[in-house]
């Protein structure tokens, strides 16, 4: 009976914990790489849809600098099936997405652009007394451009695909709907990304880039009911995104983001037969490492967000869910020239999906 009342509800705090910004490049809302949807029984197929949206003011040199992200879409698409008790299944979606330019100031123009993919065939198995274990294949890519009109500089870059994994355990008590899980993400190392300078009408020599790195990451899951109507959550996370650089051929950075941490704690309230309710908030954290400023493509330090979602049960069958996320960027000192403040700053994300229970 109690699983039937908390069935809806926990498909959902999964999409509301995909609806904050980190503190690295996931600006896409994807749900960070989180493969923990396999551990749930029956069939289903899921499709969800982030769109993000950002604007990032400072000022340097007396006057104001500004950078507009255009909106970001990301569609992430899960489904499983049981396959003669094993659960299996597929996941992609877009974990790391940028798009970014600056509109005043010195840098006019500036900017860069990150879009990606990844794919994962993942698998669960039930060991008996409350424990599983789950993990699969992931396979990611992704292409970036960097661009400088004032100094008409343009840097392009594309990994190809290449493989890692994931691997994680879990732990539940069903009678109080009780889950602990961790989950571990290899980072994946591109070893053959093509590489492309250019200043002026002069393609700039070719030369052997260091390997480009898709994070390794480490996510902890925690949920537990608190009553016949109220379940909570928390989730923390910490990649290594430090290793998510771009350095062009002279060997000078171009992106530079920081490791971090983050975390999100929440409840979720069943309304009625039909309707549930998630609040949350959210922490990321950059991890110091000790420099003055931040890359120019990520002017902030650290972030703070508040959820607020909703899922409305159409049938046994169907499940509908939206989500909306507000988020404050800490303050930070970007990397241009002598340096560039930026405060104050916020962006948004809204979350809109189905399931559908076969």
């Amino acid at each position: 009976m109690k699983k039937n009342i908390f069935a809806a509800i926990i498909s959902f705090t999964s999409l509301s914990a995909g609806a904050v910004f980190g503190v690295g490049p996931d600006s896409s809302g994807s749900g960070t790489q989180d493969y923990s949807f396999i551990l749930d029984s029956g069939n289903s197929f899921s499709i969800n849809r982030s769109t993000t949206s950002a604007k990032a003011s400072g000022t340097f040199g007396g006057a104001a600098i500004s950078n507009g992200y255009s909106p970001v879409s990301n569609t992430q698409i899960e489904a499983k099936w049981d396959y003669n008790g094993t659960m299996v299944g597929i996941s992609t979606g877009s974990p790391y997405l940028i798009d970014l330019t600056y509109i005043d100031n010195v840098v006019i123009g500036s900017g860069a652009k990150v879009t990606s993919n990844e794919t994962a065939i993942v698998a669960s198995r039930n060991l008996g007394n409350g424990m599983k274990v789950f993990g699969g294949l992931r396979l990611n890519q992704f292409k970036a451009s960097i661009y400088q009109p004032t100094l008409n500089y343009t840097y392009d870059l594309d990994t190809g695909t290449s493989t890692g994994f994931a691997l994680g355990a879990a732990y539940e008590v069903p009678q109080i709907m009780l889950r602990a899980s961790i989950q571990y993400n290899s980072e994946i190392k591109h070893t053959s990304a093509k590489e492309t300078e250019t200043l002026g009408s002069t393609v700039l020599p070719a030369f052997t880039p260091d390997d480009m790195v898709a994070p390794s990451s480490m996510i902890i899951k925690l949920r537990s009911a608190l009553s016949p109507r109220m379940l909570a959550f928390a989730n923390w996370r910490s990649s290594q995104y430090s290793k998510f650089k771009v350095t062009g051929e002279n060997g000078g950075s171009l992106y530079d983001p920081m490791s971090g941490t983050d975390y999100t704690l929440g409840v979720a309230f069943k309304v009625n037969d039909q309707m549930n309710l998630v609040l949350g908030t959210a922490k990321g954290q950059s991890t110091d490492d000790g420099s003055a400023t931040v890359s120019a493509l990520a002017p902030f330090k650290g972030t703070s967000t508040n959820i607020l979602g909703a899922s409305y049960k159409l049938n046994d069958s169907v499940e509908l869910n939206a989500s909306y996320s507000l988020t404050t960027f800490g303050d930070a000192v970007a990397n241009i020239a002598t340096g560039a403040p930026f405060e104050n700053n916020k962006g948004s994300r809204m979350s809109i999906g189905t399931k559908i229970n076969f």
